[in-house]
């Protein structure tokens, strides 16, 4: 709840605002002229990001901002971009996002079960007062994004834990660099030996430069109101408001509700869920509009672009939100972390689509694993390098298997609460995390064998995923 009571004046708001949307713009022009952010298909928001975190107050200081606002903003932005999400149409069942999604889950565990494990060794043998929970940031900031790592890792503050926000942001900022870097080596490396048929050596250049040409331009929204009563942006934003105000008042209801059968312990981590709500909320909304027949009024393209917006800024101020001071004293767990994460990701991604997929193994690869160490759109990204038209269905699949993995993963986000909320950071707390998320790992993949069980096709039948491998 601290996050909603902190206070700023409108001055300040609106000098942040117009702070993040020049750095956007400055980002925009140099991914437009420099090659080397082409050759990796670096975003303009983490460039963007990345320079307010250089001239800003923590190194250069050429501009000021308060981090500790920019967290705010995160923290509001990741709800408001969930509802975005939510309120898309989703289409039917797909087979494919299952699997990825029950892949995106192991995953989640694997890093968590390395992070808990490098913490808990550096706190025996190197750092004995290192707060072993940093540990469990390496899921958040990798496989969940800034958002997510930002919002529970601000909650840990009621239990002890203060750094542990920035700490989060710190590892997502990482996994991004990881996920671009090291994701369009892996890309450039299967071009060279043919495991891709989809590409060509040469990449278009409005994928490289991030600006398309006037004759390449697509449509982006369409109009579903007449302008004289409203225009349309503005129903879709106001939407998004008022369903952000109805997860508000859910959310209270709950703290409420826990208040009353005495769980006042757990309310920071029903605070730091704030985003679940919000997206519950939202698709709540959307198959009340269409079970109504009113989803007429919204525009796929039009959420699209609010929710790409929302995005936008929410990564460039959560690379602003990161504390360089708090960073340098847990880098030693921070960097072995981000390895051992980077390359385990790697390869269980890998033995994942393996194991799920017989089609564009080498796609999907590619597209998940820069999603596990960054965010969705850093998985499409290097997806439309070896897909640039997007004729396979990995994107789709990718996209929607994000739905399966938050229904999936939910658990995940409840356990890595217990050492601090229940253990009060005692030792013996992360020995029982660990031990529920070995369970937790082997629950998933039982249940993902019979999902695999259970979608096998006969021989030549094929789905938009593609085949899929038998378990043993």
């Amino acid at each position: 709840m601290a996050v909603w009571e902190l206070s700023f004046s409108i001055q300040e708001f609106v000098f942040d605002f117009t702070i993040i949307g020049a750095l956007l713009i400055a980002g925009t022009v140099a991914r437009a002229r420099l090659t080397w952010l082409q050759r990796y298909l670096i975003p303009s928001n983490l460039v963007a990001g990345f320079a307010g975190l250089i001239i800003g107050p923590e190194l250069l200081g050429w501009i000021d901002f308060e981090p500790e606002r920019m967290g705010v903003y995160v923290y509001h932005l990741l709800a408001l971009t969930f509802i975005g999400v939510g309120l898309r149409h989703t289409g039917g069942r797909s087979v494919g996002a299952i699997h990825i999604g029950f892949i995106k889950v192991l995953t989640y565990i694997l890093q968590a079960l390395i992070g808990i494990g490098v913490a808990l060794l550096f706190l025996w043998l190197i750092s004995p007062e290192l707060v072993p929970a940093v540990g469990m940031l390496l899921p958040l900031g990798f496989g969940m994004g800034p958002g997510i790592a930002f919002s529970i890792g601000k909650s840990w503050e009621a239990y002890g834990f203060p750094e542990a926000a920035s700490i989060g942001l710190t590892l997502a900022a990482i996994g991004f660099i990881v996920a671009y870097f090291t994701g369009m080596f892996v890309v450039n490396r299967g071009i060279r030996l043919g495991q891709t048929a989809h590409v060509s050596k040469s990449r278009a250049r409005a994928i490289e430069t991030g600006v398309v040409g006037s004759e390449d331009a697509a449509v982006g929204s369409r109009l579903t109101f007449y302008s004289g009563a409203i225009d349309t942006l503005s129903f879709h934003f106001a939407l998004i408001g008022a369903i952000y105000l109805l997860s508000y008042g859910v959310t209270v209801a709950l703290a409420k509700g826990m208040t009353f059968v005495g769980l006042e312990a757990e309310l920071p981590t029903l605070w730091s869920l704030n985003f679940v709500v919000a997206n519950l909320t939202a698709l709540a909304v959307r198959k009340t509009m269409d079970w109504r027949g009113y989803a007429r009024v919204l525009d796929e393209g039009t959420v699209n672009r609010l929710t790409g917006f929302l995005a936008d800024l929410l990564v460039t101020s959560a690379i602003m939100a990161i504390s360089l001071g708090i960073a340098w004293h847990y880098l030693g767990p921070i960097v072995v972390m981000s390895g051992l994460g980077a390359l385990a990701t790697y390869y269980a991604v890998k033995w994942g689509m393996s194991r799920g997929f017989e089609a564009y193994q080498f796609e999907r690869t590619v597209g998940l694993y820069a999603e596990q160490t960054g965010t969705i759109s850093s998985g499409l990204a290097l997806i439309r390098v070896t897909d640039p038209e997007f004729v396979t269905p990995v994107a789709q699949d990718q996209v929607l298997g994000s739905g399966a993995a938050l229904a999936i993963g939910f658990p995940l986000l409840l356990v890595i609460n217990l050492p601090l909320a229940r253990y009060s950071g005692q030792l013996e707390g992360y020995g029982v995390v660990a031990a529920l998320l070995v369970i937790y790992l082997i629950v998933v993949f039982g249940l993902w064998t019979l999902f695999r069980k259970r979608s096998l096709r006969p021989a030549g039948e094929t789905s938009s995923s593609g085949p899929v491998r038998p378990s043993g």
